[in-house]
């Protein structure tokens, strides 16, 4: 069986695009230490390297999420994306997103799956990608600004009702002071329109109401 497999595989391609396609998540295969030719493993060698780089198969398949410049791996590999097998706690910051050849439909998929990650879109925009560079940084850096502007307006919106709250708070303690009643103070300023966030604040601000 392991010599009709190994005459199986004319080129490197051929025998990558095997293990990927026959991937398991509950298991991790070596068919690429076993199977692939010499003059194709040395190619992953330094010369401080003495021993095979890739002795398991996702070893391999996770740096040629990021590296690989072959469309039809790029291709096969995003369509496991999720697999547990291409999951490491040292590849964590990394994904296809950084391979600069990756095709344009892919770099789309990965840009608008990042929208709401400013440190992945950031790893993005300082990749050379090939193809269309100057058009996919633009792209970039528009959801980064757009970004940037929903995370302004959040901390506005809540700076608002953070003083608010103040201004409510001090406006009742004033009513007090000019002789009104604690009672009616309290009624007309925590009514059911009184906006949930106001009434957070509100509560920060006079200590928890347990």
């Amino acid at each position: 069986m392991f010599n009709n497999l190994f005459n199986k595989f004319k080129t490197e391609k051929e025998l990558i695009l095997h293990i990927i396609e026959n991937h398991s998540s509950k298991s991790f295969t070596q068919l690429y230490d076993r199977f692939a030719r010499k003059e194709w493993k040395e190619k992953y060698h330094d010369n401080d390297t003495k021993y095979q780089l890739y002795r398991w198969d996702n070893w391999l398949m996770r740096d040629l999420v990021v590296f690989s410049d072959d469309e039809d791996i790029i291709r096969a590999l995003h369509k496991i994306r999720y697999s547990r097998i291409l999951k490491s706690d040292s590849h964590g910051a990394l994904s296809m997103s950084v391979n600069k050849n990756i095709p344009d439909d892919i770099f789309e998929y990965y840009l608008y799956w990042n929208d709401d990650d400013i440190k992945q879109l950031t790893r993005m925009s300082n990749v050379e990608y090939k193809i269309n560079g100057e058009k996919r940084n633009r792209m970039i850096n528009s959801v980064i600004g757009d970004l940037i502007s929903k995370e302004r307006k959040k901390k506005e919106d809540k700076m608002k009702d953070q003083l608010r709250a103040f201004l409510i708070t001090a406006d009742a303690t004033k009513s007090v002071l000019t002789g009104k009643s604690i009672d009616d103070v309290v009624e007309e300023t925590i009514t059911e329109d009184t906006d949930e966030q106001v009434l957070y604040y509100m509560n920060k601000l006079l200590g928890k109401v347990k």
